[in-house]
């Protein structure tokens, strides 16, 4: 028997034992909307899909479907299996924003980036211009150790330009606000820059 709301004077919708056995077999492979269908086509009821999951848990009736795919079933579209579209890309083929070796790019800081390697790793990929400059004509930048621009204009880049810093002092010349200057004060802004880090390590 259906519950009804206190108060009332709607009439009490038996469940007959037919209807009962009906739904506990058929919930095993019918979700609650389905099976609100056919049962209502095969009794010729209007059974509506709350007093259906109502039933089923007064009755106590469980699916005892647990998500996962029996030995030999095959996945169903509806139950949101995917195949393939005409979004997917086929085995080597390449995405719309794939760019040959050699591709330049500006990032939203203003660096001139350029395209080494194609890994499929755009971080890796690509690498500041100005660091390429400076390795192909000053070596192998050290580790904790930056590439500045001496005029503070990151377009401007020829080695004239550049000069090699630790991040420590990169750190001092920032907070001391040195990189203000113009271009010729650069050398003297990083001595002044060492000396005031070294007296505060000693400190």
């Amino acid at each position: 028997m259906t519950g009804r709301p206190k108060g009332s004077k709607a009439p009490v919708t038996l469940w007959t034992e037919a209807e009962r056995v009906f739904i506990k077999h058929e919930y095993q492979d019918h979700p609650i909307p389905e099976l609100t269908r056919i049962l209502n086509k095969r009794f010729g009821t209007q059974r509506t899909e709350g007093s259906v999951k109502a039933a089923l848990g007064r009755f106590g009736f469980k699916s005892g479907r647990d998500g996962r795919f029996k030995k030999g079933g095959r996945p169903s579209p509806k139950a949101g299996a995917k195949g393939p579209n005409r979004t997917s890309f086929k085995k080597g083929q390449r995405p719309h924003t794939w760019r040959p070796i050699g591709t330049e790019r500006v990032t939203k800081e203003g660096y001139l980036q350029r395209k080494v390697s194609d890994t499929g790793n755009t971080a890796r990929d690509y690498v500041e211009v100005h660091r390429l400059l400076w390795e192909e004509r000053r070596g192998p930048i050290p580790g904790g150790h930056v590439v500045i621009f001496r005029d503070g204009d990151r377009t401007n880049i020829v080695i004239e330009n550049l000069m090699l810093v630790s991040r420590a002092d990169h750190a001092v010349m920032c907070k001391m606000g040195f990189y203000n200057g113009a271009a010729e004060t650069k050398d003297a802004a990083l001595l002044l820059a060492q000396i005031i880090r070294k007296r505060k390590e000693r400190r």
